[in-house]
């Protein structure tokens, strides 16, 4: 927080008591002033400080000690932490003996340790003095240590003395404790037996913040001083800590955990078990080290050494836990306790501790928490264990402790031990291996797998085997925890899944013929249904991993499973039993796999439910002759079958239509039917079972459950398929009936399987507390959808509860958790096809169907009309209000849970079920109901009751109107004033926040008021329950209102200051029950939120000074400097939002050393807090964050990762702080990913292994010869030696995103050695020096396990070389920077076609092999080595057929191999189309064109016939059996088709014999080329329709998208080729073909981008001229083409009328292109018409032409870059062949000549770009026509006059003109050579110069001697006496010099006698020596002397013409010029003397 603007530092610390004193508002005065103090302090210098010391500590002391009559505020919290950090600070800044005083002084104060009746400010001083010796001593103790004899007295005088306040008691215990740190040796001997007495007293004392505090202070006590001894301490306080525990909250048991787990570590130090010799040596020791309950030291030494003796052994250890959890007489919250002691001991052991035990830890948790008796005596026991040993063994030690050596170790440690030690058959005396040990063990297996990827080899062996073996144990249950395991090791490694699929499919079918046989053995039916678990487990993971999966073992699976339903009628029971199980099982797996599979077994599917759903009989009402048995298969066939249907629907719903959904209907109904009718005839017995569940063991873990479950599991089925099948039309009938029966499973006070009358004895008895702490597993029927405290969530939650650390609350909750799912409950839950990454815990039947009722009641209650509703609502109504739940307050608690969960779900649903359900929730009658329930369950005390039934009345209040809304509100307002009991205020108080936020807005301003103001009364309630419930809604409503908050925020700020003040919100304070209650209502963090929600409102405000703002920081400063992490937590969130809105006002370097210091924390909240903060600061300023953390943070981040991969966000935080920086650096992005990709782990293991390594690595990473490129082995990649693999692949999308952020910052030189030189940059920060290091990340990342790491590392492969390709050497001149690198390139891509490479592997390995040959780093076949040999293996693979395997990996999947093929054909395409600009890959492509051109022909016939639906029956050329390959291939096509089409285009548009021939369906055996090309044949080439159609839908698709315009390109050019008839035959386009056609053309004119429209008109183009001559070509689709092409022409061109389809998108030279290519396709199209059309259609095109001669387009010349294409228009028009072109011809000359005189003529008055472009194009068109024109055509004079005329205008406008420049000039000097040239003007007659042309040049050379003179005039009058256009002069000179030299000898003397007196004119009058000649004169002089060269004679003769003056001028400049007078002119002569031919100077006469 800045200090207040105009208070000066020395000033801050002035004490101006008068104002702290007196009314209110003082005391936050006195924390302003405080907060300014402490910041002085840290900044003036020491000399002000002494100045002020005295006055400081008077007022201190004044401040803190008791005083009767105090007039100073009284030292609250906050103030007293103020004080003591000045305190503390100030005496770390100056040295003074005064703080000896200071602390006399308040040690004296409290010594007496108060009194009984002492008022409330005196037990605030006292607290605060208290506090203050505790932290000061703690800072400043070494130099005080003579206080520790009192302090030590004093505290424990009060802690005794139990009539003080808890607060004072637990104050002076933990100032006691502080003061240890830095004093604890000074304590006298003396004091320990009486202090330990009474800090064991403490451990047992009522108010749990004492037994906190002296927990904490023994610690201390141990760590700090000699007083506790470990075993003594520990034999002594762990009985009194058990006690306790039993009655721990959260913070106490965190402490009391604490305790132990410090005692116990303690044993495990090196030394501790020696006697100690001299108790002084140790007592120093203790106090010099730190605190170490984090990281005690791990045993290194030998056992031997005395030194390394520990207290106990790990047993020992762990054996002082167990022996007090395995009492009988331990309750069940001391053993939950005891688990959560465990977790803490293990973290305080540290990783390396328990990695090197894992073993001894395992054993003793099976051993003595899993096995013994007790915790296997009921049903919830054995769940809550095995859910206690999972957080142990599986979410603390398996996640947060193993690297991954240490995973791969516990893999063995737990299959050797547990897994192989069991079998079906036991030998005599082998221990049996218990059920739930294997469970356990198979789970954690399980996670492990998960961590590790993809396994090592080992571990594949190790496993697979006895695995398969454990789906034989004769245990339900331990059958489906292995069907688990088995599914998520096929799944992670799923090369394994192919082999178990078909090992199990076998094993099942062969088990199964021998089932009912007299030999079968005993234990066949539980094998089989076993391993048929684990077959559908694996069957339903398939659609995951596609790639692995033949598709036709679905269809085995499918046939075995329909022939075991039909020939299991013909069995007995017991037989029938396991086929019908199996059968369905199975069947309920192939739903997984979607439509692409069931839609083709629909039909069949409907007829087997049919089947085994059938309407229900007479006999199925009565008991009758059936027996139980009987009942049991009936009940588990119609279950089974539901099974399968219910997957159906969660898998297949599109293919739920209305008749599906009316049949189904109709068997859930028949089942509903027959289930109650069953219920009804057995309902005595039903119920007997249900009161007495078969005597301890449940039977749910057997394979044989009671009827009462058979009977719960198939209820729950049912309604689980009617929510499954959804609000559907076909079940609108029915839907009220089935809400019956919903609300009686969740809500009958009858309907549940418990005693009526126990449950009533017990509630008599007082011993009923509250259904969550039921331990029976059924808790009363409550449903599993509401927990006891909601929000809550567990290990997987989004944001930890009260931001604690997961796995404790996971531990504690489990206690108000009685209802325990698990995998046995619903085998169903295996079944899913997306991922299971942790276990299913499905709820047990019993609750599963109440789960079902409660869902079914939530879909369909919203949907019913309003009288149906109020039934249904009338029904629970009478429900709740039973008079039989009077004597049941459990089952009253249950109904009435489950109500709420039901409204709440139904009334969310409504939001989403359109406007008439919300109209119906919302009407009167029925909101009015609902009210009447949600007001009794608001008052309710369980507090997620509460919740639930203050959300719902939120939604409520959004649905009804505003009546319903006053009301509700005026009925909370009533209770809160009348009702005093704390839960039902609370209730209250939520519910006010939940109306809020669903009303918000308008509707809720009236209300707004109301509500701030009551629960701001509410939030000073000193009852914890009311004032947290109460600022938590207050949130709420301050989130929902935002700004309309605003007016409210100043007294919201004041009250949060006031309750920080108060002693009654304290986490110590209040009285001694607020205390014991406050743990799980911590009100500060809830404050902290409040305080955060209303920084979102101040919002950008925080920016202006005032008194919000300084309030707003300094609470929020306060607030982070509590000790309590999730307060912390809340603070950081809070310093988050001052970075959003007034980030100048904080000191962000100091914020982020706060955070750095939160990311070593151990505690996971604090570190995730930080990572989000940090976050925040990198994506405001990357560039700040580098300098102040710089590369050590980005590595303590990764090192975070690495450690613990399950943090959240630190990916974010490295991401975006790369993206912002890594263009700037790359280079050091690039050194720190590769420390992480190498990373040692910090453990002591790692170090040694490292140790020993060096000398192993220190070889070269790569060496020449590519053989030797990859060396490693990968069985090492699991040593300690590198970071985890998920760190690795982040660190290589990391170096991706590197090369990407430096190409996308527009840095060239980073890819360019030669620019970075010429730029002078070093190479040692630039990306191409660093390619080397990038590869070797690369190669290291291919030999990787997992397989997500290959293929990333493949990645960057790619990049460096896609990247690097054109990157010279910069050593090596003339060579390229990869040639260097090949080897290794070759090297790293090697690994990728090994054996145990997976396809998706090797297809980007192909797919880099083919970048690499396509680059140009290596453009001689003979020198591409290893990688054009994989490549080209790869080809040749693909010659057989099916491709089984590619390079070393073999037994391909069928899916596998088409991939592959797709990938190694798109791969050749893309070098095929790279051909295009790099010549040397035809050489590459040559040898193999036999093979690519009938495949890549054969890949795009098939993608067409996959795209074909699978019912069609077309899939010919590939096995699709059952549509599987379908749905997996299409993408991978659907990639690879664009190439293969473009590939294609090429080849046929060069008319490649081999794709000629594919074309035709030809197959080739060999290179040699085909014979001729396929001939015209009436009908098309065999594969034409497939290639056209895949074309032409390619355009079709990609038009109106500006993105996909290449690919309409490509479809294009591949028209192009298919459209000729050698392709289409003759017949094709006859009709309705063409038709089409042209329709898509003249969408691509109007529609899309000039490229596509260019290539369109070469569709149409190749169509007629390809059937020019090669058959009779229809007039009609020629004259349709060409209307077409005229048609694009047109809207292209702007007239006057009709501006330009052209989008802005298209650039100039798209513009031109397209242009070129329409009229060239115009012309060709021409040719192809009826002869006597052709003149006019020619003329047609030269009108058009003539429109874009008038074209305006800014910036850009299309007519001037289009020319030739006009001249092709007139060459074709003026054809002396075409009859009747004559006066045709006359008329279209003159009309274009007038035309672009008009043009010209109409930009005279315009000087503009546009118009300068526009009269450029215009004069060169009229040069290019006047002198293309046969000599036939006439033209008139005027015009030609006119032309001469408008060239001489602009021959001389170059500078106003720049645009114009010498085009003028040019055109003249073009028509005077072209007026020479001899044409032909009729076959008779001699070719002669044309006439027009002469007649042009007699207007044109006067204008240029006319622009000559002016010139020289020019040049005399300008200022510098230069020329202004010297180029123009010499152009005119020249083309005047040139055409003179072309006239004949006897015209010439002529000529020359124009041109020399023009060129006499630009001589220099007369030169005076030594002065260099005018620009014009040297001009002159060299074009005279060129003349006089060519033609002496005509030189001569026209000299004697002139007169004298000019004459002796001319001589004088000559001689001059030859005779070297003139040196400097020589010089500078341009077309100077030819050295050969002399001038006859004497010819001057």
């Amino acid at each position: 927080m800045p200090l207040d603007e105009g208070s000066e530092p020395s000033e801050a610390l002035k004490v101006d008591e008068s104002r702290f004193t007196g009314g209110d508002g003082s005391d936050l005065v006195l924390l302003h002033w405080l907060r300014r103090a402490e910041q002085s302090i840290e900044t003036l210098p020491p000399d002000a400080l002494l100045a002020s010391l005295q006055s400081l500590h008077g007022f201190f002391l004044k401040l803190l000690l008791p005083s009767s009559n105090a007039t100073l505020p009284k030292p609250g919290r906050p103030i007293r932490h103020l004080v003591t950090r000045c305190v503390v600070s100030l005496h770390k800044r100056v040295e003074s003996r005064s703080l000896f005083d200071f602390v006399q002084a308040l040690v004296r104060g409290v010594a007496d340790g108060g009194g009984k009746n002492m008022s409330q400010a005196e037990n605030v001083a006292r607290v605060a003095s208290w506090y203050c010796i505790g932290e000061v001593i703690k800072e400043h103790g070494a130099n005080m240590m003579s206080f520790m004899a009192e302090i030590c007295t004093s505290s424990i005088k009060v802690l005794r003395n139990s009539n003080l306040s808890v607060i004072l008691r637990t104050h002076a215990v933990l100032a006691f404790s502080k003061s240890l740190v830095s004093a604890g040796r000074a304590l006298p001997d003396a004091l320990h037996k009486d202090l330990l007495k009474a800090l064991r007293a403490g451990l047992s004392d009522r108010a749990l913040s004492i037994q906190r505090a002296s927990a904490e202070a023994i610690i201390s006590l141990h760590t700090y001083t000699t007083a506790c001894p470990t075993q003594a301490t520990l034999d002594s306080v762990a009985p009194l800590v058990f006690k306790s525990l039993e009655g721990a909250d959260y913070l106490t048991r965190r402490s009391l955990s604490r305790l132990l787990a410090h005692l116990l570590a303690a044993t495990q130090e090196p030394g501790s078990g020696v006697v100690a010799q001299d108790a002084g040596k140790k007592a120093a020791k203790k106090d010099g080290s730190e605190d170490t309950t984090n990281e005690p030291t791990v045993i290194t030494s030998a056992p031997e050494d005395r030194g390394a003796k520990t207290l106990f052994t790990t047993v020992e250890m762990l054996k002082y836990l167990s022996t007090m959890y395995n009492k009988p007489a331990s309750p069940r919250k001391l053993r939950n306790a005891i688990v959560d002691v465990y977790a803490t001991l293990f973290t305080a052991l540290g990783s390396s501790y328990v990695e090197s035990n894992y073993a001894e830890i395992v054993k003793h948790v099976i051993d003595e928490i899993v096995v013994p008796p007790r915790n296997q005596s009921t049903r919830l026991e054995i769940l809550a264990t095995r859910e206690s040993v999972g957080l142990l063994l599986r979410d603390l030690i398996g996640v947060r402790f193993l690297s991954e050596s240490g995973q791969v170790m516990a893999i063995r440690e737990l299959a050797n031990n547990y897994i192989k030690k069991w079998s079906p058959a036991p030998l005599p005396g082998q221990p049996k291996v218990d059920k739930n040990t294997l469970i356990i063990t198979l789970r954690e297996i399980a996670g492990l797998l998960e961590q590790l990827g993809n396994a090592p080899p080992s571990i594949l062996e190790l496993l697979a085997e006895p695995l398969v073996r454990m789906l034989s144990h004769e245990s339900y249950s331990v059958r489906l925890a292995a069907a688990y395991t088995i599914r998520r090791f096929c799944a992670i490694n799923p090369n394994q899944l192919p082999r178990i699929l078909s090992v199990l499919l076998a094993e099942v079918s062969k088990d199964l013929s021998s089932l009912g046989t007299p030999t079968a053995p005993k234990d066949l039916p539980e094998r089989i249904v076993g391993k048929a678990f684990a077959l559908s487990a694996l069957v339903a993971v398939s659609p995951s991993r596609p790639l692995y999966v033949s598709h036709d073992i679905s269809t085995k699976v499918f046939d075995l499973a329909t022939s075991l339903l039909k020939r299991a009628g013909d069995h007995e029971i017991p037989t029938a039993i396991v086929e019908v199980q199996v059968a369905w099982y199975l069947i309920a797996a192939l739903m997984a796999l979607g439509p692409g599979f069931v839609k083709l077994h629909l039909p069949q599917l409907l007829v087997l439910w049919r089947n085994a759903l059938p309407k229900p009989t007479s006999k199925d009402s009565s008991v009758g002759e059936r027996g139980e048995a009987e009942w049991s298969f009936l009940l588990l066939v119609r279950e089974c079958a539901l099974a399968a249907v219910l997957n159906f629907l969660r898998h297949n719903s599109n293919l739920v239509n209305i008749d599906v959904a009316r049949r189904l209907a109709t068997l859930f109904t028949n089942t509903l039917n027959f289930v109650n009718g069953f219920a009804t005839a057995y309902a005595e017995a039903l119920r007997e079972q249900a009161a007495n569940p078969g005597g301890g063991t449940s039977p749910i873990f057997t394979a044989r459950p009671s009827l009462v479950e058979r009977e719960a599991n198939l209820r729950r089925r049912v309604l689980q398929c009617f929510t499954g099948l959804g609000p559907s039309s076909a079940t609108e009938t029915m839907q009220p009936a089935l809400l019956q029966p919903a609300i009686t499973v969740f809500a009958d006070p009858e309907n549940y399987s418990g005693s009526a009358a126990q449950a009533a004895i017990a509630a008599q008895a007082g011993q009923f507390t509250s259904i969550w702490q039921a331990t029976d597993g059924y808790a009363f029927g409550v449903t599993s959808l509401l927990s006891a405290r909601e929000g809550e969530g567990g290990v997987d939650a989004e944001e930890a509860f009260l931001n604690r650390d997961r796995i404790e609350m996971s531990i504690e909750s489990q206690l108000s958790h009685p209802i325990l799912g698990s995998l046995e409950h619903d085998f169903l839950a295996l079944l899913p096809s997306e991922s299971l990454p942790v276990p299913p815990r499905p709820a047990p039947p019993q609750t599963g169907v109440i789960d079902a009722g409660v869902d079914l009641f939530s879909v369909m209650f919203p949907l019913q009309n309003a009288e149906g509703q109020l039934q249904s609502l009338a029904t629970l109504s009478s429900h709740v209000r039973s008079s039989k739940l009077e004597k049941n307050p459990g089952r009253r608690q249950a109904v009435i849970a489950n109500t709420m969960a039901a409204i709440r779900r139904s009334l969310t649903n409504a939001e989403a079920s359109g406007a008439k359900a919300r109209k119906a929730l919302g009407s009167a009658q029925v909101s009015d109901m609902i009210k009447s329930l949600l007001q009794d369950a608001i008052l309710d005390p369980s507090p997620s009751i509460r919740t639930a039934a203050a959300e719902a009345m939120g939604m409520l209040s959004g649905l009804a109107g505003s009546q319903y809304l006053s009301s509700q509100v005026q009925w909370l307002v009533d209770q809160v004033v009348n009702n005093r009991v704390p839960d039902s205020r609370a209730g209250c108080a939520l519910a006010f926040g939940a109306i809020y936020s669903s009303v918000g807005g308008l509707s809720g301003g009236p209300i707004l008021k109301t509500i701030v103001n009551i629960l701001m009364s509410l939030a000073t309630d000193p009852h914890p329950v009311v004032h947290f419930w109460a600022m938590a809604a207050l949130t709420q409503v301050v989130n929902a209102a935002n700004l309309a908050y605003s007016p409210y925020v100043t007294t919201t700020l004041g009250m949060i200051a006031n309750i920080y003040l108060l002693e009654t919100h304290e986490p110590d304070g209040g009285s001694l029950g607020s205390v014991n209650i406050r743990g799980d209502l911590p009100a500060y963090q809830v404050i902290v939120r409040l305080l955060h929600a209303l920084i979102g409102v101040i919002g950008p405000e925080l920016q202006e000074p005032g008194k919000v703002r300084s309030l707003v920081f300094l609470l929020v400063h306060e607030f982070g400097e509590e000790t309590d992490e999730g307060l912390a937590v809340e603070a950081i969130k809070c310093q988050q939002q001052f970075l959003m809105f007034a980030p100048a006002e904080l000191d962000v370097p100091k914020l982020v050393q706060a955070f750095r210091a939160h990311l070593a924390s151990t505690r996971r909240p604090l570190k995730v807090a930080a990572i989000t903060a940090l976050y925040q600061i990198v994506q405001r300023d990357a560039v700040l964050m580098s300098k102040l953390g710089g590369n050590q943070l980005v590595e303590d981040l990764f090192g975070l990762l690495d450690d613990d991969p399950s943090i959240e966000g630190v990916r974010n935080v490295i991401t975006s702080w790369l993206q912002q920086t890594a263009a700037a650096l790359p280079s050091g992005w690039i050194d720190l990913c590769q420390r992480i990709m190498t990373r040692t782990a910090a453990s002591a293991a790692a170090q040694r292994a490292r140790q020993q390594a060096q000398a192993r690595s220190a070889a070269p990473a790569f060496l020449d010869d590519e053989g030797e490129g990859f060396a490693g082995d990968a069985s090492n990649t699991t040593s300690a030696l590198s970071s985890r693999w998920r760190t690795q692949l982040f660190a290589l999308g990391c170096l991706h995103n590197i090369i990407l952020a430096v190409a996308e910052g527009g840095k060239p030189e980073h890819f360019d050695p030669v620019l970075a030189q010429r730029l002078g940059l070093s190479s040692r920060q630039l990306l191409f020096s660093r390619v080397a290091d990038l590869i070797r990340m690369a190669f290291s990342a291919s030999a990787a396990l997992v397989m997500e790491v290959r293929l990333q590392g493949l990645v960057v492969l790619r990049d460096v070389i896609e990247r690097f390709a054109a990157s010279a050497d910069p050593d090596f001149e003339g060579s390229l920077l990869l040639q260097q690198h090949q080897a290794p390139i070759a090297a790293a891509l090697t690994p990728s076609f090994g054996s145990d490479s997976a396809p998706e592997v090797l297809a980007s390995a192909v797919q880099v092999c083919a970048v690499f040959v396509g680059s140009g780093v290596v453009k001689e076949v003979s020198r591409m080595g290893r990688i054009l040999r994989l490549l080209t293996g790869a080809l040749e693979q693909c010659k057989d057929g099916a491709m089984l395997s590619l390079g070393d990996a073999e037994e391909l999947s069928t899916n596998a191999s088409v991939m592959l093929k797709i990938s190694i054909l798109a791969a050749w395409a893309e070098l095929q189309i790279a051909s295009v600009r790099q010549a040397y890959l035809k050489d590459v492509i040559k040898p193999y064109r036999w093979l690519l051109g009938p495949f890549w022909i054969g890949a795009l016939r098939d993608y067409a016939q996959l795209r074909t639906d699978p019912e069609m029956g077309l899939a010919g050329a590939m096995d699709l059996t059952g549509g599987l390959g379908w749905d997996v291939l299409l993408p991978y096509y659907e990639q690879a088709v664009p190439k293969l089409l473009h590939a294609v285009a090429i080849a046929l548009s060069t008319n490649d014999p081999f794709v000629l021939g594919a074309m035709d369906g030809q197959q080739f055996t060999s290179p040699a080329e085909p014979g001729s090309p396929p001939s015209i044949r009436p009908e098309p080439t065999a594969n034409f329709y497939v290639i056209y159609g895949l074309a032409f839908e390619s355009l079709v698709k990609s038009m109106g998208d500006m993105s996909t315009a290449p690919m309409a390109q490509v479809a294009l050019r591949a028209m192009a080729s298919l459209v000729r008839p050698q392709m289409s035959g003759s017949t094709v386009f006859d009709g309705a073909f063409f038709d089409e056609l042209c329709t898509v053309a003249y969408r691509i004119a109007m529609t899309e981008p000039a490229g596509v429209k260019a290539d369109m008109t070469d569709v149409l183009a190749s169509f007629v001229t390809s059937r020019k001559g090669a058959m009779t070509v229809d007039a009609a689709q020629t004259r349709r083409a060409l209307a077409v092409i005229t048609y694009t022409l047109r809207s292209t061109i702007a007239t006057r009328d009709n501006p330009s389809v052209f989008s802005y998108a298209d650039t100039a030279a798209d513009r031109v292109t397209f242009l070129r290519a329409a009229f060239s396709a115009f012309g060709k199209t021409v040719e192809c018409v009826d002869v006597s059309q052709k003149a006019d259609l020619c003329a047609v095109g030269l009108h058009l032409f003539g429109d874009l001669l008038a074209d305006e387009t800014p910036g850009m010349d299309l007519a001037g870059q289009t020319l030739p294409a006009m001249k092709a228009l007139l060459d074709q028009a003026m054809g002396a062949d075409l009859p009747g072109t004559g006066a045709t011809a006359d008329r279209l000359a003159h009309g274009l000549l007038s035309q672009c005189l008009s043009n010209v003529d109409d930009m005279r008055a315009r000087v503009n770009t546009a118009a300068n472009v526009k009269i450029r194009s215009n004069l060169l068109a009229i040069t290019l026509i006047i002198t293309t024109l046969p000599a036939r055509v006439k033209v008139s004079k005027a015009v030609i006059e006119q032309i001469c005329y408008v060239i001489g205008q602009y021959l001389g406008v170059g500078t106003e003109r720049p645009e114009l420049g010498l085009t003028a000039v040019h055109c003249a000097s073009t028509i005077l050579a072209a007026s020479l040239r001899p044409v032909t003007s009729s076959p008779n007659v001699a070719p002669a110069p044309s006439p027009m042309l002469q007649h042009a040049v007699l207007h044109l050379v006067p204008a240029l001697i006319t622009f000559l003179s002016e010139s020289v005039v020019a040049s005399a009058t300008s200022s510098t006496g230069e020329v202004s256009q010297p180029d123009g002069v010499r152009e005119v000179i020249k083309a005047l010099s040139t055409w003179c030299g072309a006239l004949s000898d006897e015209l010439k003397p002529r000529g020359y006698a124009v041109l020399l007196p023009t060129l006499s004119l630009l001589l220099d009058p007369g030169q005076t020596q030594g002065q260099a000649p005018s620009r014009l004169h040297v001009i002159a002089t060299s074009s005279l002397l060129g003349l006089a060269q060519g033609s002496p004679k005509a030189f001569r003769d026209a000299t004697m013409g002139m007169g004298e003056g000019e004459r002796a001028g001319m001589e004088r400049a000559i001689r001059e010029a030859v005779g070297g007078a003139g040196g400097a002119g020589q010089k500078a002569q341009q077309g100077g003397v030819g050295e050969k031919k002399v001038i006859e100077l004497k010819s001057f006469g």
